[in-house]
């Protein structure tokens, strides 16, 4: 499904950094990324077996396992974006105190790059992208306020011979399982667009 070549943008951009210490950090780094973006990929085929397996029965014991994965996955979802902005604290030597990494920390840090505020001003506004909205902001619900059957109540509906798992995202009616795999192409395109312009940055600065 992932598309971008994170072998390639690692191999590139360790050549940027002659300190052993330096390429091992960012070697966790990437590594952690990869895990993060698996575990997508996880999330989302155990929600695909637990549909087929509810065999379109919307009693709520049926679909807590649904619940359990959708809950999983927005949590790992976030979790690869917050891995992703290490990865630019540490090369671009930020010096953000790890535990205050974030996109709104960076981005109002006053330290990016004006390529790389474009990209977040373009992908990361709840405002002008519901799917960043569903993957970044839901997250904080689920995880404080509510819980993901609260926020998120799914239902299955027939369609032709066929029964749909349906969720209410951004005031439409949407399949969940397709609107997942939006968001991880989403994700993929936002990582490839930032570590693209990251490795022109460092090569820059050689």
């Amino acid at each position: 499904m992932y598309k971008t070549d994170l072998s390639l943008y690692q191999t590139e951009i360790l050549k940027c950094f002659p300190k052993k210490e330096d390429q091992q950090r960012i070697l966790e780094l990437f590594q952690n990324l990869v895990f993060k973006l698996e575990k997508n990929l996880y999330h989302l085929n155990n929600i695909n077996f637990s549909i087929e397996k509810a065999s379109g029965k919307n009693d709520f014991f049926t679909l807590m396992p649904i619940y359990f994965e959708l809950e999983s996955f927005l949590v790992s979802s976030r979790s690869t974006v917050d891995m992703l902005m290490h990865i630019l604290n540490y090369c671009l030597k930020y010096d953000i105190d790890n535990k205050q990494v974030s996109v709104s920390s960076l981005f109002h840090s006053g330290l990016l790059s004006k390529p790389i505020k474009d990209i977040f001003s373009r992908y990361t506004s709840p405002y002008d992208n519901p799917t960043w909205q569903f993957i970044y902001l839901l997250r904080n619900e689920i995880v404080h306020e509510k819980s993901i059957f609260q926020v998120l109540p799914i239902q299955f509906k027939p369609m032709l011979e066929h029964q749909f798992l349906y969720a209410r995202i951004n005031n439409q009616e949407k399949e969940i399982t397709d609107h997942l795999k939006v968001c991880l192409r989403f994700l993929d395109t936002f990582i490839d667009r930032v570590l693209s312009v990251l490795e022109v940055s460092l090569k820059k600065e050689k």
